[in-house]
């Protein structure tokens, strides 16, 4: 079995561990420019993650391949909305790690390439998706290697694999079927600002 595949944190307090497949692609690799996947990383002060055309780089797949492997006293999470996708990040250094469903039942976890070491190992990015009309993409972006439509298929197999397999019982952000921290919903003052 290869080395498993590591997120850290900027300060080295937090480290996440991804069970690595045999060879690349190891998960749904897209970059999402939408509105949401932005005021998250301004919420938390962290525009430098942001590529490109405010892109955030993801890698999507089965949340049972996560674990926590260091500081979990420190990892945080909020939503953008009440019923919003809940948002990971350390709270010892703001760094955002990924997101997840609302609840166990969505057995994913989205990882924020900027903690991973390599990025370029997990394979390449399948479609920048989720651009806003008010922010078209600029020209002499890399090309990626797949379409939206692959993208949202590779979704579906992660869900509906990780539902066969059980493996939202096993989220390890939601263990025992309760988030590990409850996310904080953000003001309306932060969501004005983020979304501006």
């Amino acid at each position: 079995m290869p080395d498993p595949i590591t997120l850290t944190c900027d300060c080295g307090k937090v480290q996440l561990a991804i069970i690595a497949r045999p060879a690349p692609p190891q998960g749904n690799r897209v970059i999402c420019h939408c509105n949401s996947c932005r005021a998250f990383a301004r919420v938390l002060g962290r525009d430098d993650i942001l590529g490109p055309a405010d892109g955030t780089d993801i890698i999507q797949f089965r949340c049972d391949r996560l674990s926590i492997t260091q500081g979990k006293e420190h990892i945080a999470a909020l939503r953008l909305s009440p019923n919003g996708l809940a948002r990971w990040y350390t709270a010892c250094c703001n760094t955002p790690l990924g997101n997840t469903g609302p609840g166990p039942r969505y057995p994913f976890f989205g990882a924020i390439t900027h903690g991973i070491a390599n990025p370029d190992a997990l394979g390449p990015v399948k479609a920048r998706v989720n651009v806003p009309k008010e922010r078209p993409l600029p020209e002499g972006l890399p090309p990626t290697s797949g379409s939206t439509f692959g993208v949202f298929l590779s979704i579906g197999r992660i869900m509906f694999g990780g539902w066969l397999k059980g493996a939202h019982k096993r989220h390890p952000l939601f263990p025992g079927g309760a988030p590990l921290v409850e996310p904080r919903v953000i003001s309306l003052e932060e969501k004005a600002k983020a979304y501006a």
